[in-house]
């Protein structure tokens, strides 16, 4: 392919959003493309993201090919009301321009605009398809985490284990799900629970209304918040506390679309830093727990407590569990594999 000159409607002004620099910003450095954050400038093709203003004019020029990087399920919402305002909220705030629709709408109309439309997942792939047909899967890029190889250590003795949760505080709340679990547990092993995350987050278009992720934390697990802690997340604090820990956890709200679809990205980090890790039974988590062999998905809360007492009490069992899962990342998730799924993305629309 020949190098591009790419305008780009990032999500974040400084790139350095995880939708920025794990997805086209990796894939466009990687082969030496050129990123343009002036869309008024000529370039070959523009990218734009889930932030975009979708009834732009630079969106509507035919010589120019439009690629939507769709990462979340917008297709998907919770229901009419909150589609509605969140399009509402978007326009209120000059995110959007033109006439107020339902968030979802301009979403679907964008899909339909759009020369080739990039998702994470085969279950938004199978929404997204019904609007635009050449619709690529693409997970993110996760070398800014360093791989790290499993060691095997004896059965703990009246140890202080460590359970670990990775990710935005806006999928926080899915603790809630397996509350009861949670203190079950705490109740027969001597447990604590690290939380690698943003300290605050806001709680409405990612800018308005700021909130305390421990103040969260604190309200949804009552009596063994105490046992909680919060750090900070980079790259090197996530591998140091995955070191310390024996179980990771990622519990979601079903319920929810835009959680129940969300892709396999999270599991995926987990193995990669080396740690075992049981999640919500989502379309994405079972397809891929199932395809790697592993323990994973969880669908009951039996199936939590066993398997967490699983993983907590028989490491050479947790031991065979990362191993395939690393494993699958090898086969499945490695670099050359997620590039050329950017390259063939590029080549639907440029040639």
């Amino acid at each position: 392919m020949r190098k591009l000159k790419i305008g780009y409607w990032a999500l974040s002004d400084s790139l350095l959003a995880a939708g920025d620099r794990r997805r086209l910003i990796y894939w466009a450095n990687a082969r030496g493309h050129e990123i343009v954050r002036d869309l008024s400038q000529n370039v070959d093709v523009i990218v734009a993201s889930e932030n975009s203003d979708f009834n732009s004019p630079y969106f509507k020029q035919k010589s120019t090919p439009v690629i939507f990087d769709l990462v979340d399920a917008y297709l998907s919402p919770l229901n009419p009301y909150d589609d509605f305002a969140r399009g509402l909220a978007k326009r209120i705030s000059g995110q959007i321009s033109g006439d107020v629709k339902p968030f979802s709408h301009y979403v679907r109309d964008f899909c339909e605009l759009s020369r080739a439309v990039i998702c994470s997942s085969p279950e938004q792939e199978e929404l997204i398809a019904r609007h635009n047909l050449n619709t690529h899967i693409i997970l993110d890029s996760h070398d800014e985490i360093p791989f790290v190889e499993p060691f095997q250590v004896k059965a703990p003795n009246k140890v202080v284990r460590r359970v670990l949760w990775e990710g935005q505080p806006a999928t926080i709340r899915g603790v809630q799900q397996i509350y009861p679990v949670l203190s079950t547990l705490a109740r027969t092993n001597d447990l604590e629970f690290d939380f690698v995350t943003d300290e605050s987050f806001y709680l409405f278009l990612n800018k308005y209304l700021r909130k305390s992720t421990s103040d969260l934390l604190k309200r949804d697990l009552g009596r063994i918040a105490d046992q909680v802690s919060i750090t900070p997340w980079t790259s090197s604090n996530l591998v140091e506390s995955a070191q310390k820990s024996s179980v990771a956890m990622i519990p979601i709200d079903l319920t929810i679309p835009m959680q129940r679809l969300k892709p396999e990205n999270r599991l995926l980090i987990m193995w990669r830093v080396g740690l075992p890790c049981l999640t919500s039974p989502s379309p994405a988590y079972t397809r891929v727990s199932r395809k790697a062999g592993v323990v994973a998905a969880c669908n009951s809360s039996e199936e939590w407590l066993e398997n967490f007492n699983r993983f907590l009490n028989d490491p050479g069992f947790a031991f065979n569990q990362i191993l395939a899962g690393q494993n699958y990342l090898r086969e499945n998730h490695n670099k050359a594999l997620l590039l050329k799924k950017w390259d063939l993305a590029f080549d639907s629309v440029v040639g």
